[in-house]
């Protein structure tokens, strides 16, 4: 899956539930902050499809 890809189910996914979605930096992955969790995103441009399963799930799972 494509980085951009990613990011942008997540807006989705944050859009949708009322939450707040934010850039937090980071210095060898991205750093959001997805209503006060924390989601770590590899700088890469693809992400294994395994990986960003579990990163969708980490954010459903912060969503409530």
């Amino acid at each position: 899956m494509k980085k951009v890809d990613l990011e942008k189910r997540i807006a989705e996914l944050a859009a949708e539930n009322n939450a707040t979605w934010v850039y937090a930096g980071g210095t060898n992955h991205d750093k959001f902050k997805l209503n006060g969790t924390v989601i770590m995103i590899p700088r890469h441009k693809e992400i294994g499809e395994i990986l960003a399963a579990k990163i969708l799930k980490d954010c459903k799972k912060a969503l409530g």
